[in-house]
């Protein structure tokens, strides 16, 4: 059978692929993420490529291709980024609905993130929640709620400080109960007893702002994202160093947690996050008490989430001006009910 796509380094074939739609390409991906090679020395072959394809072929560095079937949508991505393609045939556009759903307004990266979303190739899981109330101390806070996030998903709730933002993910945690309504994580429904077992699938980032001296590493914090995991000491440092080294905390891995700053401490934050395997990332805003430095390094770190492990990500916030470089989508919170 012939390939759907083929790879070559200097006429040697070092990558083929015979699924169909953007898969051959994201397998591609897989293949570079484990084998060091330089991306812009490779040529690809493709047998079918519209304005998706083209978006994925940009995004993961290659320079030259031909494309059997292009469609004409295509050529502006590939002109725009400096990409040398021929082809066999040109038709004006592809019979695919991934085709339209790709605007001029979207970057690369964010074509990228919303096929990888298509392509069901995220860590995160969905959240819903339905109808939901929440009162503490006899006093509603939360009132007739609904909101549902597909797998993978980002949102910014923003809202005035007491409008209910940290109730709301407190409630997502578990850790307040909803008076009416219910809430689904995945297909685990919040306060069951397979939630309780698989609520390590839940991240949370609090605000940073509480003061004491407890003995505690930055290391050890990290840690605790294992829970009882049963694999050897050896595996447990490795997960602890790859997570801080991915969220560049790895240096403080001795350091007492109560003497880092604000930013710091969202870094090991994240990591343990990471070192537990989250699928959902909860962020109750994280920027408060960051100075800008401290916001643009964890504006980097939620991109990079973002682009590898994919999770759905809920991020609280009253800070507009911030949340606004995110470019993700946001809903304000008032009166206990998103608007």
């Amino acid at each position: 059978m012939e390939h759907s796509l083929i790879v070559k380094l200097n006429e040697q074939i070092v990558f083929t692929n015979d699924q169909h739609w953007l898969y051959p390409l994201f397998e591609f991906e897989d293949f570079l993420n484990k084998n060091e090679l330089v991306v812009s020395n490779l040529f690809l072959r493709d047998k079918i490529a519209g304005k998706a394809a083209a978006c994925l072929i940009v995004f993961l560095g290659i320079k030259r291709c031909h494309i059997e079937l292009l469609s004409s949508r295509a050529i502006p991505v590939f002109k725009s980024n400096g990409i040398e393609f021929t082809y066999d045939n040109l038709v004006d556009h592809i019979q695919c609905r991934t085709e339209d759903l790709i605007t001029d307004k979207m970057s690369i990266a964010d074509a990228y993130l919303f096929l990888r979303k298509r392509a069901g190739r995220v860590q995160g899981l969905s959240i819903k929640l339905e109808n939901i109330s929440v009162r503490v101390e006899e006093k509603p806070v939360i009132e007739n709620l609904n909101l549902e996030l597909g797998r993978g998903e980002q949102l910014i709730i923003h809202g005035t400080n007491g409008s209910g933002k940290t109730t709301l993910l407190r409630a997502i945690l578990g850790l307040i109960p909803v008076a009416v309504g219910t809430i689904k994580i995945g297909d685990f429904l919040v306060g069951s007893k397979s939630w309780k077992q698989n609520r390590s699938i839940i991240g949370y980032v609090h605000q940073e702002n509480i003061k004491n001296n407890f003995p505690i590493s930055a290391g050890e914090v990290v840690q605790i994202g294992l829970g009882k995991s049963h694999i050897s000491k050896s595996d447990n440092a490795y997960r602890i160093e790859v997570a801080m080294r991915r969220t560049g905390s790895f240096h403080l891995f001795d350091q007492p947690f109560h003497t880092l700053s604000g930013g710091e401490k969202q870094r090991v934050s994240l990591a343990r996050c990471l070192c537990q395997n989250a699928r959902v990332f909860l962020l109750d805003e994280p920027t408060s008490f960051l100075d800008r430095q401290g916001k643009e390094d964890l504006l980097f770190l939620l991109h990079e989430l973002s682009r590898n492990e994919a999770p759905t990500m809920v991020l609280v916030s009253h800070e507009l001006q911030w949340i606004e470089q995110l470019n993700w989508p946001r809903k304000e919170l008032k009166g206990g009910k998103l608007c």
